[in-house]
């Protein structure tokens, strides 16, 4: 099987989110995926099987588990997929992830390509007043006095649910860490799967695995909940350029594009795809069917 590792979120390769690409010639189980997955190293790695009526099925895994909706993965393979077409300067590449059809475009840029993704309508799940988020800021190594009281804790999922959180400035940002083995409890608690805390002020934000083990360097499906969080209590405005800053405290600074159509509230994100090196899985494994 052929794979792709490429760079997301960055026009230069070895920056920005790192994602492997595998293309899916014969029929493999799950639990090989996850092997595979946690062989590469990556935050993440996207399976896609061949084209059949204009789409491409993929199956995203974490190091720990299967997604139902990703946000990188999906650009990098879009990406990877249309630099497969040679002589194409734009292209709209649509993935089948679970039963969600996602549409992607796909400019060439020569050195690199852009990716922008159609997250959807934003679901707004819940808003905690301060004393129900008080569980989640203790896990996270923070207090009361570093949350940004001027702006809402709230759940919003344009795929997968984040419990959003503002902190005061980029001392807070810097201290945050999970300290608890039970974050994820916790979260599901509130209807949320992931949590991104961010400084509202300069949009720089950071995310883990829930065992607090992995940072994740830039956040496709988390950059979408906090554009519509952001438009929905007034701090942008619809069609507005939001910039999402993320991965500095890793080395690895990444920007991500989001907005939100005027005319119908769809989130879109949008960012560069670099590409790395490419090769082929050597061995078979004893579950391949």
């Amino acid at each position: 099987m052929e794979y792709y590792h490429v760079n997301v979120f960055s026009e230069i390769p070895m920056k920005g989110n790192g994602l492997t690409v595998v293309f899916v010639n014969e029929n493999i189980t799950k639990t090989y995926m996850q092997q595979i997955t946690q062989e590469f190293n990556q935050f993440e790695t996207i399976f896609i099987y061949p084209e059949k009526d204009d789409q491409f099925i993929a199956r995203v895994f974490t190091l720990e588990e299967e997604l139902d909706f990703a946000g990188h993965p999906i650009l990098g393979a879009a990406g990877v997929i249309f630099a497969k077409q040679e002589g194409v300067s734009e292209k709209k590449i649509i993935l089948k992830l679970n039963d969600r059809i996602i549409e992607t475009i796909v400019k060439n840029q020569q050195s690199h390509v852009r990716v922008m993704m159609n997250q959807g309508k934003p679901k707004y799940l819940r808003c905690l007043n301060i004393q129900e988020a008080s569980p989640i800021i203790n896990s996270m190594n923070l207090t009361i006095d570093d949350i940004e009281n001027d702006y809402p804790i709230e759940v919003v999922s344009t795929g997968l649910s984040y419990l959003l959180l503002p902190v005061k400035n980029y001392e807070s940002l810097k201290k945050t860490k999970i300290k608890v083995a039970d974050l994820e409890n916790k979260l599901l608690q509130y209807g949320a799967k992931f949590i991104y805390v961010f400084d509202p002020h300069t949009l720089e934000c950071r995310t883990w695995d829930n065992g607090g083990l992995v940072e994740d360097i830039a956040t496709g499906s988390a950059a979408g909940p906090l554009c519509a969080y952001l438009i929905k209590n007034g701090y942008r405005k619809k069609g507005e350029e939001v910039l999402i800053r993320q991965g500095s405290f890793l080395g690895r600074a990444s920007i991500i594009k989001s907005w939100m159509e005027i005319n119908n509230d769809e989130i879109k994100i949008e960012g560069a795809v670099s590409f790395f090196s490419k090769g082929n899985l050597l061995i078979s494994h004893p579950e391949v069917k």
